[in-house]
């Protein structure tokens, strides 16, 4: 039971470094501005707003954003199914639920800061991948 227990947390704690190593991008709509600079530049622009939005979140504003969503989102509950047979669907269960989890309030103020930018600079903005 407790190799069990050791495996599922070492396979979880792999799943969420794994997802956090790769910071999330948005992702265009092919709208006339996307068409007409094309891909490539679209890259540098995505890549300029991801800048401007981290040294904003340095600013006592960006600041002071992230602490006020950082305190009104409500952390995601990840259940672990250490009971008889629900070790796999615990996990399964708290690594495939990443999707619908709550994004920290930084991560929130630099999408919405990236969207703005990229908004400005006549993109529009299907989602973010991860």
């Amino acid at each position: 039971m407790k190799l069990s227990r050791i495996i599922t947390l070492s396979l979880f704690i792999l799943a969420l470094s794994s997802c956090s190593s790769t910071p999330s991008r948005p992702q265009l709509y092919p709208n006339q501005t996307l068409k007409d600079k094309g891909n490539e530049k679209a890259q540098v622009d995505i890549n300029e707003c991801l800048k401007e939005s981290e040294d904003y979140l340095k600013t006592p504003e960006g600041e002071k954003l992230r602490k006020s969503a950082d305190s009104s989102s409500i952390g995601t509950a990840i259940g672990f199914g250490f009971g008889s047979g629900g070790t796999g669907v615990g996990l399964g269960v708290g690594v495939g639920g990443g999707g619908s989890r709550r994004l920290s309030g930084e991560e929130q103020v630099r999408r919405n800061y990236t969207n703005q930018c990229l908004v400005n600079r006549g993109y529009q903005i299907v989602g973010w991948e991860h």
